[in-house]
């Protein structure tokens, strides 16, 4: 696994449908894997919702992840069951 650095967090998406909201903006859940040591509201294990747009594409052990930075505009907030 991979330890991000400063505010930035580690995202595993879920395997739900995307949905979109309209032609800009493609929302997406997921669960915070990992956590950088600045990070001061999102927490590990976390269920958010956030735009894949503008966000960093990686593959580890062929699973997808994405990091974000805590501060940016497309973490739109927690998902509560």
């Amino acid at each position: 696994m991979i330890k991000p650095f400063g505010n930035q967090i580690l995202i595993e998406p879920h395997k739900k449908e995307s949905i979109i909201q309209d032609e800009n903006s493609l929302l997406e859940y997921g669960t915070v894997v990992e956590i950088g040591d600045k990070v001061e509201v999102i927490k590990k294990g976390d269920v958010i919702a956030f735009l894949i747009w503008g966000v960093n594409k990686i593959e580890i052990d062929n699973k997808t992840y994405y990091f974000i930075n805590e501060d940016d505009k497309f973490i739109l907030g927690n998902v509560y069951e």
